[in-house]
């Protein structure tokens, strides 16, 4: 995302004014750009999907700071898709995406316990959150509670004041509950801060043709000729 990602700058003049008040026109702004990616490939699909309708085709989920000192806020982004038959004789469907169906999902509401925020794909996954896990004492993490950060950020969160933890030790418990509940798979994790934007804690692995790439260009001469094209000042 970081890097293939363009930033979105200026509204497009079709959707002038087709702001629906459930999020934040930047936000819809967002959401409306990312339809227009998706609908050259979900146009593609011409034979019946058996995909759930209440479930979304493709979902995100945005971070980032509200304006007027808001603070921090997410949002889930969900696009679902619909299928209409065109051709019962060559079984040709008609797929198309739906405009995109905005979700707040931090903060909650006031009053309300500052817990971990989780996403889960698809939404109805049975596995329990590690909010729960962590308020059920899962003995996966009891050596948290005999480290001093560990200790104290795991406090805080099962007493649902997560927004007190400090971030370095917020980060530290992230990047080791992550293994222990998915053991030998691949993970990344990043921050989000309100000056500073957004930065890798842990960034996710390049793809092996691309390291093997870079290996070669470093070992390459610099006279040696290249293919690449050079870029214009």
């Amino acid at each position: 995302m970081d890097r293939n990602f363009q930033r979105v700058s200026g509204q497009d003049p079709r959707y002038a004014g087709s702001y629906n008040g459930e999020a934040d026109p930047d936000l819809e702004l967002i959401g409306v750009a990312f339809l227009e990616k998706l609908r050259p490939l979900v146009s593609q699909l011409r034979r019946k999907i058996d995909f759930p309708p209440d479930q979304p085709f493709f979902e995100m989920v945005v971070i980032g700071f509200g304006p007027q000192n808001y603070g921090p806020e997410a949002w889930t982004v969900e696009y679902r898709i619909t299928q209409e038959l065109l051709s019962t004789r060559e079984n040709y469907w008609q797929t198309r995406i739906l405009r995109p169906r905005f979700t707040q999902i931090y903060p909650p509401e006031k009053h309300q316990p500052r817990t971990l925020v989780e996403a889960a794909f698809p939404a109805d996954a049975e596995d329990p959150t590690l909010q729960t896990l962590l308020e059920g004492n899962d003995p996966r993490f009891a050596s948290f509670r005999s480290d001093a950060s560990l200790g104290k950020a795991l406090s805080l969160i099962t007493k649902g004041q997560a927004q007190k933890v400090e971030p370095k030790d917020a980060a530290e418990l992230l990047r080791a509950a992550v293994p222990l509940l998915y053991p030998k798979q691949r993970f990344f994790l990043g921050k989000m801060e309100d000056q500073a934007g957004f930065g890798w804690i842990l960034p996710p692995e390049e793809p092996v043709e691309k390291a093997e790439k870079e290996k070669e260009d470093k070992n390459r001469p610099p006279e040696a000729p290249s293919l690449r094209k050079r870029p214009q000042n």
